[in-house]
């Protein structure tokens, strides 16, 4: 087996046969489970975003310029990672830490924002997050064990503000309550509390919603709501999906599917084990019996 080192860069081989490999950063190992943490490295420079990183030659050892997506990484097993090319520093991985944190970043980003749909790196974005859920699979499942939940993200009931953005809210919906009487999505009780916020209200109302997040809250599931204390203090929808992610928890689940749509692209994104956060793409943070493990901090699927 080729020595790993964290911010090395590899060529990662799929488990399955027919799969396509990728250059991959290990930004994480796990002695313990034999895994890495690893983000997905692309050549097509011309469709980078301010969530992509520039590594250069000089950067990385190699001959080649390539994209560090930050929004786009897994786990992967030891075996995957087939050979060594390159190595980058621990700034630059400080850099990408920083970036998916939405903190300055000392280093060149790869473009700039992505900010609608229309835009062709949007689908370039989608295609390689397949790419690297085909390399991850694996490992996910086997990493990620225990009970998963579907639930909603309280981020998705951010308020939409274009004609575009309101389409989705109202297919976003729709596929709530057709999820909820399947069973396969739980709509949280505590969720019916974000009508206490009076300015939130209005401005559904003023667009006409009001009535869709009604809909949604006649099927909110009640019977494991936490207790009134649990929800003293909460003002923003942040904190509400942490305290969602918190309950899911002590309730025994290893990790969640929060569904959700985009906030910064127009339209839903379907239940999988990905969600976005102001826009990005990332991986699912996943919940460990001990503390909340979030994907920047190197555990989403």
């Amino acid at each position: 087996m080729i020595d790993i080192a964290v911010g090395g860069i590899y060529h990662a081989a799929p488990m399955d046969p027919g799969d396509r490999a990728a250059l991959v950063l290990v930004t994480a190992i796990d002695d313990s489970t034999q895994s890495v943490s690893a983000t997905l490295l692309s050549p097509d420079l011309e469709l980078g975003t301010s969530a992509d990183l520039l590594l250069t030659p000089e950067d990385s050892g190699l001959s080649y310029a390539l994209l560090i997506e930050s929004d786009i990484f897994g786990y992967l097993w030891f075996v995957q990672l087939d050979r060594a090319l390159g190595q980058v520093s621990q700034d630059l991985l400080e850099s990408l830490a920083a970036l998916r944190d939405e903190n300055a970043v000392d280093h060149p980003v790869a473009g700039p924002p992505l900010v609608e749909r229309s835009d062709p790196r949007w689908d370039f974005k989608l295609q390689e997050l397949a790419r690297l859920q085909q390399l991850t699979a694996h490992a996910t499942r086997e990493l990620v064990d225990g009970e998963r939940q579907a639930s909603v993200d309280p981020r998705a009931f951010e308020v939409p503000s274009t004609p575009a953005e309101i389409a989705a809210f109202e297919e976003f919906i729709l596929a709530l309550i057709e999820g909820s009487r399947r069973g396969s999505v739980v709509i949280p009780g505590w969720l019916v509390d974000i009508a206490l916020d009076e300015e939130l209200v209005a401005s559904y109302r003023a667009l006409g919603l009001y009535h869709s997040l009604r809909s949604v809250w006649r099927l909110a599931e009640v019977s494991e709501a936490p207790d009134e204390s649990s929800l003293a203090g909460l003002r923003t929808l942040w904190d509400y999906r942490d305290l969602q992610i918190e309950h899911v928890r002590a309730a025994g689940h290893t990790n969640q599917w929060l569904v959700a749509r985009s906030l910064a692209i127009s339209g839903p994104i379907e239940t999988r084990p990905a969600r976005t956060r102001n826009g990005h793409l990332v991986q699912l943070s996943y919940i460990a019996a001990e503390a909340l493990i979030t994907t920047h901090e190197e555990v989403y699927a």
